[in-house]
């Protein structure tokens, strides 16, 4: 998941708010009315009162902006589009319809267009601070931090500290590492809209981030009341942490299969409540989770479902059970794959350990295997900024005595084909790689492990086997701030960014330690041997 998610709020539209001027008095009523409709949420009224404004005097700019954001907010954006693209025909100076002709490009996801929009607003009027937040949230999308900055400081500025701007500017925050102050901008933004589920739930990743726990997994909770909900909706009661008395709890995942892997280990503590314990998951973990201690059921909801009294996410476990920085359920591998998969790839991966011509040392020493992978889920937002291109572990390919294997899977492997020799890593053979149980069979007969914050390094944590994580500047909040170690993976190492897309730094110092460590290693086998 991102550092920060901005919620619905952060890209706000410029309504006809202004007075129609001279006119028809039943067009400007028609207009004030729209407007009201629509600060009040009613904007299927608010749409029939801006086409009867526009039934009375066509291309009225009042009434056309009015038009577009009513139907905006029902979601029907390419049609705003092409409301507010003929407004700007017939009113090329009105800088509100650039503003919000720049919103309705910008949640198409058409980005570069919508920030030419942004700036034509502000070039018409250099105080369009709805033009100039949603510009510093592209900029900051870009990942140009101190630019965004500008511009969201002076939108604050003139917008008098409204809650879209306090959140956009918290988020910036978040992304520079700035935790604290982005959790008091999200205080202040909820004085004035003390109800906002985004602005709640975004100060509990900031709370978890700094360690404060105690308010951190309550704020979190909000997560349940954003729009679109997080995960499934179960007809069952939510479990209040109580003994189970024999009722058999339903766990259900949310998000990513990284956010299940991590949340997974509380089936035990859940366990120890008892009762039984079926989980619901995403269909390439069913067979790894069924093994997680605790668990007596794990299904991936494309059959028949099992029976349940009480319902828990994963992610509110650590709500439900009190968890604190101390009592964090760190006890490692909660994660295995079956014994048969076990003995399988063990075997393959000996075959891997055995010299090749590659090493040249006057000692001949088994390679040490790093299994490797460098590219997340692409539809994450954060993806941008948390993978990276193969082509970066080249430091850690050339420190002498080290092999590369590759554990990525599906987008991201086309990488490999365009190395061009310039480094080795080689496949797995027969790796198929689409079922977590074979990786997990895979990662505990390799050295170390080294991946982006994805799945693979939440899998390799699980397992309890060295894990190194590459992590940029913008790091998500469940690695705390500041930290090169995980209080969720005895067995991880964090390697941070110094600043955003700095990813020859971090292999760099990745290199070294490794060296080192290979070194350390030999000296010990040679010692041992004699």
């Amino acid at each position: 998941m991102e550092a920060i998610e901005r919620g619905k709020a952060a890209a706000l539209e410029e309504t006809g708010a202004s007075p129609a001027g001279d006119g028809d008095v039943r067009v400007r009523s028609h207009c004030e009315r729209a407007v009201e409709l629509a600060q009040t949420g009613r904007f299927e009224s608010a749409e029939a009162e801006a086409r009867a404004a526009l039934g009375l005097r066509p291309r009225d700019v009042e009434a056309t902006i009015a038009l577009g954001v009513a139907v905006w907010r029902q979601g029907r954006h390419e049609e705003a589009e092409a409301i507010y693209r003929d407004a700007e025909r017939w009113h090329p100076g009105d800088y509100r319809i650039a503003t919000n002709l720049g919103l309705a490009l910008m949640v198409g996801e058409r980005r570069d267009e919508a920030a030419g929009w942004f700036e034509r607003a502000l070039e018409l009027e250099p105080s369009a601070f709805h033009a100039m937040m949603n510009l510093g949230v592209l900029v900051s999308d870009r990942g140009d931090f101190d630019g965004a900055s500008v511009l969201l400081e002076r939108a604050l500025d003139g917008l008098s500290g409204g809650s879209e701007v306090l959140q956009s500017v918290a988020m910036n925050r978040i992304r520079q590492g700035r935790w604290q102050e982005a959790a008091e901008l999200y205080e202040r933004a909820l004085t004035v809209s003390p109800d906002s589920p985004e602005l709640h739930r975004n100060l509990g990743y900031c709370l978890l981030a700094l360690g404060d726990f105690a308010r951190g997994w309550s704020e979190h909770e909000w997560r349940l009341r954003c729009d679109p909900h997080p995960g499934v909706r179960v007809n069952r009661p939510l479990w209040a942490g109580d003994d189970l008395r024999g009722r058999t709890i339903l766990l259900h995942y949310e998000q990513g299969f990284g956010d299940t892997l991590q949340f997974v280990r509380y089936a035990r503590l859940v366990k120890e409540r008892g009762g039984r314990v079926v989980v619901l998951c995403q269909p390439p973990l069913v067979r790894l989770i069924s093994r997680c201690e605790g668990v007596d059921l794990a299904f991936d909801g494309l059959g028949v479902e099992p029976e349940c009294h009480v319902h828990a996410p994963l992610l509110s476990l650590p709500q439900l059970l009190r968890t604190t920085p101390e009592t964090i359920p760190a006890r490692v591998p909660y994660l295995s794959a079956a014994p048969a998969q076990v003995a399988h790839w063990r075997s393959v991966i000996a075959g891997l350990r055995q010299p090749d011509a590659w090493d040249t040392g006057p000692r001949r020493h088994p390679p040490f295997l790093v299994g490797v992978a460098w590219q997340g889920r692409p539809t994450h937002r954060a993806d941008r900024w948390r993978s990276f291109p193969l082509e970066r572990l080249a430091p850690v390919a050339a420190v002498p005595g080290v092999r590369l294997l590759s554990l990525q899977v599906d987008h991201g492997v086309e990488q490999l084909a365009s190395l061009g020799g310039r480094f080795r890593v080689d496949e797995i053979p027969g790796r198929l790689g689409r079922d977590f149980s074979e990786t997990a069979a895979i990662v505990p007969e390799l050295d170390l492990v080294i991946a982006p914050d994805s799945a693979l390094a939440h899998l390799a944590g699980g397992l309890g086997v060295p894990v190194w994580v590459a992590h940029s500047s913008a790091a998500d909040w469940r690695w705390f701030a500041g930290r090169e170690d995980s209080p969720w993976y005895p067995t991880m190492r964090l390697f941070r960014q110094g600043r955003l897309n700095d990813w020859e730094s971090v292999f760099a110092r990745m290199a070294g330690e490794l060296a080192a460590l290979i070194e350390r290693r030999q000296h010990e086998t040679a010692a041992g041997a004699a």
